[in-house]
C-alpha cells in the first residue's frame, strides 16, 4: 500500500521536474539539464523585497567559468524569475559582481572559488556550483551526480545565514549537507 507521504513526495517531485524537463529533455544534453536545474532552483527561491528597485528590473544571473553549462546559460535570457526577465552576465571584472542575484561558479581552483565568494553578498546572492570540491567553503547549492542522476545539495549552514528563502518543495528534493 502506498502511504500519503509517498504520494505527496512523488507529486512534489513531479511538479518540480515537470517544470525542469519540457524545454530541455529532448536534447539529452547534460549541460542543458543542469541549466534547467539552475533555472528551477532560482524559480523556487525568494529574494528580499529590497532586491529590486522596480517591478520589471532584470534578474541578473552571473556566470564564472568556461564550461559548457556557462555557455548554455544564455538559453535562459528573457525567461522570468518572479516577473523579472533574466539577463545572463559572464563575470569578467570585479564590478560585475555587484549586480548578481544568482552566481553560477565553475572553477577547479580553490583560491579563485574563495575569491569569488568574497566578492558577493552571500546573504542575498544564490551561489550554485557544479560538482565543486570546494562547496563546503561557503557554497549554497551544488549540483552533483548520484547513481547516474543529477541531484543538488543545499548547505544548511548557508541556508541559516542567508536572507534568501527556499521553497519547502525545493528543500524536500535536495540533499541537505553540513
Amino acid at each position: 500500500m502506498i502511504s500519503r507521504f509517498s504520494i505527496k513526495y512523488y507529486a512534489i517531485l513531479l511538479l518540480v521536474l515537470s517544470a525542469v524537463t519540457p524545454a530541455w529533455s529532448e536534447d539529452n544534453n547534460p549541460s542543458a539539464v543542469k541549466v534547467a536545474y539552475i533555472y528551477n532552483i532560482a524559480k523556487f527561491t525568494r529574494w528580499p523585497e529590497s532586491t529590486w528597485k522596480g517591478d520589471k528590473d532584470p534578474f541578473i544571473l552571473c556566470s564564472y567559468g568556461e564550461d559548457s553549462v556557462s555557455k548554455e546559460l544564455k538559453r535562459l535570457e528573457n525567461k522570468k524569475i518572479i516577473d523579472h526577465p533574466i539577463t545572463v552576465i559572464e563575470v569578467k571584472k570585479d564590478q560585475d559582481f555587484q549586480y548578481c542575484h544568482a552566481l553560477y561558479i565553475s572553477t577547479e581552483d580553490s583560491r579563485v572559488y574563495r575569491y569569488l565568494l568574497s566578492q558577493i553578498d552571500q546573504q542575498t546572492v544564490l551561489t550554485i556550483t557544479d560538482e565543486s570540491p570546494f562547496f563546503d567553503s561557503g557554497g549554497f547549492v551544488n549540483l552533483v551526480r548520484e547513481n547516474k542522476r543529477l541531484r543538488f545539495q543545499i548547505s544548511n549552514q548557508q541556508l541559516s545565514n542567508t536572507k534568501l528563502i527556499l521553497s519547502s518543495k525545493l528543500l524536500k528534493l535536495s540533499m541537505l549537507v553540513d
